[in-house]
């Protein structure tokens, strides 16, 4: 058998390299001559061709030219002059300066030495007035965004976070979710924050364009008689399809300015000789993160916490300094479960209000029925989420028929189908609370009509849903609270509900 032949190089040699690339340049030089010859060849450099002598004003514009050149002759050496003055005050301060050759070809080179030393001469770090980009400092408080919140460690957990945010902070931040504030309130933080009567407390109102005005305006003025309370909408409308805006008037901008000014106000009021701190506390996913982040767009830097959808993307007190006199506390979402729902229920209810992650909770079935739930309360909600759906109208005499046909029709209209067809109503749930987060479907909690006995009740120290957690034995009254802490921040004319709030149909 002929033995195979061994591949050959493709290497050639240095002088059939040197040739081929001579011959390269000649045949290139020789296109360039023939270029030339060519009558239809222009050169790149364009001709000044003058002005002509059949020109009526010929003589006015060549002094026009003569004069406009006398003109940058006389600024060069102007500024010829002063580098030289400058150089000269340079000497004068004792600074080495180099001699006039190396600035006659940049006569402003000594300007700028000049005014780097003076810039390094001049220190601003005492002022305290001056706006700082914001700085972000992680503190080692953290928890585990996937364990269960019934968990007695968790809730040790819960309790240690908010124990440090109270005690680090003068101010508190409590946010609320607009579409179930009192959902996402609880009465044990606000006493335990009461206990201490150099804290202050202010509900912020977060999550505006999801309610109606007429409902946001009749929760602000129910929260307001017992703490401060300032709607806010801290997040844009995302590139959310189907997603219907209400109180387009209450951008982020105007919110957003006036709570980093009533803040500012109270910094500078307190006169501390420290900075005050702000901290931020809240159920899992009501936008604490993007508070402070509005606050630091508001005040020229960019994002400095992370924000997502799912809850638990805050895992650890971040602190973020805003200026020299006000630092802000971010804080993971704390979460404490009532003891005495049912499991299912409470997790159910926590998966709508976007506390815990949906995929926590096995069986997603019960959430979808407790929010059909509280759809059927309003009538125009209930129609919104069927038109979403393309379902057609169904009988709810029998809430659970009604919860089962609804996922059916869910199922088909998204393509959740099992095999031979049949409809996975786990995959249906899922769906709708993917899109309950997201805001793609509206719904809301009605604001309580204010008497004396909801009065009696505000005034009440609440029940607490976690052991730690102690209501004072004497709290200060409600009304002189809200007064004189509004007057503290100048809240009273930040934001009042008016009717010119737009709202979207139903």
């Amino acid at each position: 058998m002929p033995k195979p032949k061994a591949p050959t190089s493709k290497r050639t040699s240095t002088r059939l390299r040197e040739g081929i690339k001579k011959k390269a340049a000649a045949h290139g030089r020789k296109q360039r001559k023939l270029a030339k010859k060519d009558v239809t060849w222009k050169s790149k450099n364009k001709k000044d061709l003058g002005i002509p002598n059949s020109f009526p004003y010929k003589e006015q514009l060549l002094q026009q030219l003569d004069a406009q050149k006398q003109a940058e002759v006389a600024e060069k050496e102007r500024k010829k002059e002063e580098a030289r003055q400058a150089r000269a005050e340079a000497r004068s301060r004792g600074e080495d300066v180099p001699d006039e050759e190396e600035f006659e070809d940049n006569p402003m080179a000594a300007l700028l030495a000049s005014a780097r030393a003076a810039a390094e001469e001049y220190d601003g770090s005492d002022d305290e007035d001056e706006e700082m980009e914001s700085e972000v400092t992680e503190l080692d408080v953290k928890v585990n965004p996937g364990d269960d919140v019934f968990n007695e460690s968790s809730r040790k957990a819960f309790d240690k976070i908010f124990k440090t945010v109270v005690d680090q902070a003068d101010v508190i931040l409590y946010v609320l979710d607009s579409r179930d504030p009192e959902g996402t309130r609880s009465r044990a933080v606000e006493s335990a924050i009461l206990s201490n009567p150099d804290k202050r407390l202010i509900f912020i109102l977060n999550k505006v364009d999801l309610i109606p005005a007429e409902n946001l305006q009749n929760w602000v003025n129910t929260l307001r008689l017992t703490f401060p309370t300032l709607p806010l909408r801290a997040a844009n409308s995302g590139p959310v399809t189907g997603r219907q805006l209400c109180n387009k008037n209450v951008t982020q901008q105007s919110t957003s300015t006036a709570l980093l000014d009533a803040l500012k106000k109270y910094a500078k009021d307190s006169q501390l000789k420290r900075s005050v701190i702000v901290g931020v506390i809240g159920y899992p996913n009501v936008g604490k993160s993007s508070i402070i982040n509005a606050l630091t767009k508001i005040h020229g830097g960019g994002r400095a916490c992370p924000v997502g959808a799912q809850a638990g993307v805050t895992t650890a007190l971040r602190e973020v300094k805003i200026d020299n006199k006000l630092k802000i506390l971010d804080s993971p979402g704390i979460v404490f479960p009532s003891e005495k729902a049912n499991k299912v229920q409470e997790q159910a209810r926590l998966v709508l209000l976007n506390a815990i992650p949906a995929k926590q909770m096995v069986d997603q079935v019960p959430a979808v029925q407790l929010l059909l739930k509280r759809l059927t309360n309003d009538e125009s909600l209930l129609q919104q989420f069927m038109e979403h759906y393309s379902i057609p109208p169904l009988s709810h005499a029998n809430f659970k028929d009604f919860t089962t046909n609804v996922l059916i029709h869910v199922a088909r209209k998204t393509g959740r189908l099992g095999k031979g067809g049949i409809p996975n109503l786990e995959a249906a749930s899922k769906n709708i609370i993917n899109d309950w987060r997201d805001g793609r479907i509206l719904g809301w909690t009605q604001a309580p009509e204010y008497t004396e006995a909801l009065a009696d009740e505000e005034n009440r120290p609440g029940i607490s849903s976690s052991k730690s957690l102690k209501a004072p034995a004497k709290q200060q009254d409600t009304k002189t609270v809200v007064q004189e802490w509004a007057k503290e921040f100048d809240l009273g004319g930040l934001w009042t509900p008016g009717e010119d709030d737009e709202d979207v149909d139903m």
